[in-house]
């Protein structure tokens, strides 16, 4: 007969048996985030435990990368902002905590996948317990824990960037986090294209994950676009908070009174209704993912978002809208709002320039120079055998006026030829209001043959008073590649003269967008009446052509299509002289083009007295300064 005390042990190991045969809680990803995941101030702009109701519209992103989705390919494409990233980190936590298995993390370079690897990755495992015990302290000897290996039981997560070939073709793998895939470069160390060479190692497994994210760059260029439009193309449906219609949010469903944009609302497309911020947060809540298109595969998904969806406190209606109207008269700049805010791709336009285009502007100008203009600046071109100069007048918001074109014919290496120039240097042009203005800022191409004599040149003119005005002279040297239009000037050559590198590739970019332009105002290139033909042709000399370089990626490059290229070289050193002045001078110029309106009495204009902008470091002020020596003006 079994004693109560022999039934008592019995029941207790039934129940330990039964414990150890249970099967662990199925969480989803999105479940083990918000019960784990805590973010630290390292990582974060929120710290505290993670909630994905914050960002309700990552759930079902979330819980088809969870091991019993049927999902097997996952695509987001999105704006930036809206927590894509933070789901690919939470989920190689859940892989080592529920999931075990050999995971490969792939950035755009190794450099990039070093720091995620820092400052993310090793921050969340020391910010979860249940991580900490799984993978060890990287201090100790064979750990399994190096800067872009971390192990665990049940597997390992390795961290590589698209630029490796060896990192790429290592040992198999069921899960693969493709990270920002449209900064991958096209080719990985001649070996072919990165995603390829990763998917590979994941061909071994039957229920694999491949998750693939990122913000869109440039039409028929990126990467996950393409991946994008191969799914079912999911968009996050929201209610309307008045009438409950369902609908996703657009940028054409943004509307803000006339010059309030931080006053902007979502219209609804069904009641007209103007929805106000305060709803979203609702709105989100009740929202759902919906198929968009059709998909030739059950196990393949897609989700689209833009920052427009960015919770209460991040980005808003209104700051979007302002940062639109901030960027829309700029090629460049409305370009990198549209892919970071609206996650979508920039279309090219305007690759060319059609001389037509512009023959069709051409307008006659009240003065020499009209009203508007704040500031001359001039630019040199040196060719073989003559020099082309360029006189440009800019006002608000970098609206420009072309004032002067000359010719000087000689050997650039003969003195007399320099003297000519001289002499064009300074004159002055007069502006509407009466007043005698002449150029404040010379650049001159330094890249050629005749090095020598431009820096000689330069060297006595760095610093001069023309008509009661500074200016500066200058040797400038183009750069191809993307980079800042104006670096910091350089004294390392035989004459100590100033050396400005210009981004040549950056100011075309930014001169081809203005020329389309269609009506005067920021950006705007005003042409006089009087250019002929063969300038037209020079400025639009050149096209912008999409290449593949090794290591690089796409990249833009300008080719000529015409023999000479002139007008644009000018144009490119003029906008070089522009910037030169710095970007704190430049934003005044609508307040000294308003001064330079008023009818003159004789006296330099308030803002203007006669001086340089001021001298200061990259950080808005100029690199402008210094006297030259004496007897400058006609010696060298």
């Amino acid at each position: 007969m079994i004693s109560q005390t022999q039934t008592q042990s019995l029941t207790l190991l039934d129940e330990s048996i039964a414990d150890a045969w249970r099967p662990d809680e199925l969480l989803t990803l999105s479940d083990w985030s918000d019960k784990f995941v805590t973010l630290s101030t390292k990582d974060s702009s929120e710290p505290g435990p993670y909630r994905t109701a914050r960002t309700p519209y990552v759930r079902a992103i979330a819980d088809a990368l969870s091991p019993f989705s049927n999902f097997e390919r996952i695509v987001w494409m999105a704006g930036a902002q809206v927590g894509k990233t933070r789901v690919g980190l939470n989920w190689l936590g859940y892989v080592i905590d529920v999931a075990p298995g050999p995971m490969l993390l792939v950035e755009p370079t190794v450099d990039t996948a070093r720091k995620v690897s820092k400052q993310r990755v090793a921050t969340m495992i020391e910010s979860i317990p249940q991580l900490r015990e799984k993978v060890s302290p990287a201090r100790e000897r064979d750990s399994g824990n190096t800067l872009f290996e971390k192990e665990f039981p049940g597997g390992m997560i390795m961290m590589t960037g698209a630029n490796s070939a060896v990192g790429l073709r290592s040992m198999p793998i069921r899960n693969l986090f493709l990270d920002e895939v449209d900064g991958y470069p096209p080719d990985a160390d001649g070996e072919g294209d990165p995603v390829s060479l990763a998917e590979k190692r994941t061909g071994t497994f039957s229920r694999r994950k491949i998750f693939l994210v990122s913000t869109p760059t440039i039409k028929g260029l990126s990467r996950i676009e393409v991946e994008f439009l191969a799914t079912d193309q999911r968009r996050y449906f929201v209610p309307c908070p008045s009438c409950a219609f369902m609908d996703w949010l657009r940028w054409d469903r943004i509307q803000w009174p006339e010059k309030q944009p931080q006053a902007a609302r979502c219209v609804c497309t069904a009641c007209g209704v103007l929805i106000e911020e305060r709803h979203k947060t609702q709105m989100l809540e009740r929202g759902e993912w919906r198929a968009t298109a059709e998909c030739s595969s059950a196990r393949i998904i897609g989700f689209h978002i833009s920052a427009l969806y960015a919770p209460l406190g991040w980005k808003s209606w209104g700051e979007i809208a302002i940062d639109f109207v901030k960027s829309h008269e700029d090629p460049q700049q409305l370009k990198t709002w549209v892919n970071t805010v609206l996650g979508e791709t920039w279309e090219e336009k305007g690759d060319a320039v059609d001389a037509d285009n512009l023959r069709a502007r051409l307008e006659e100008y009240p003065a020499e120079v009209p009203h508007g203009v704040a500031i001359l600046t001039a630019a040199v071109d040196v060719q073989g055998d003559r020099l082309e100069l360029a006189v440009k007048g800019w006002g608000a918001a970098e609206e420009s006026w072309l004032i002067a074109l000359h010719q000087v014919q000689g050997d650039p290496a003969r003195d007399a030829t320099w003297f000519e120039l001289d002499k064009m240097l300074l004159e002055t042009y007069e502006h509407a209001s009466g007043r005698k203005m002449p150029a404040r800022v010379v650049t001159i191409d330094s890249g050629g043959q005749h090095t020598d004599e431009v820096y000689k040149f330069c060297k006595v003119r760095a610093a001069r008073r023309v008509a009661g005005e500074m200016q500066h002279v200058y040797a400038i040297k183009g750069i191809g590649g993307a980079r800042e239009i104006v670096s910091r000037p350089s004294t390392s050559n035989r004459y100590h003269v100033r050396l400005f590198s210009i981004g040549v590739d950056t100011a075309k970019d930014k001169i081809f967008g203005r020329m389309h332009l269609k009506a005067p105002g920021p950006g705007f290139m005003h042409l006089p009446i009087w250019s002929d033909e063969e300038y037209l042709e020079q400025l639009t000399a050149e096209k912008a052509v999409r290449r593949y370089k090794k290591g690089i990626g796409a990249v833009r490059e300008y080719v000529k299509i015409r023999e000479r290229n002139e007008g644009l070289d000018l144009e490119v050193y003029n906008l070089a002289a522009l910037y030169i002045m710095g970007l704190k001078f430049i934003a005044g110029l609508a307040r000294l083009a308003e001064e330079m309106s008023r009818p003159f009495d004789g006296k330099p204009p308030p803002s203007s007295g006669g001086s340089s902008p001021p001298a200061s470091s990259r950080d808005g002020g100029s690199w402008m300064g210094g006297r030259g020596g004496k007897g400058w003006v006609h010696r060298w």
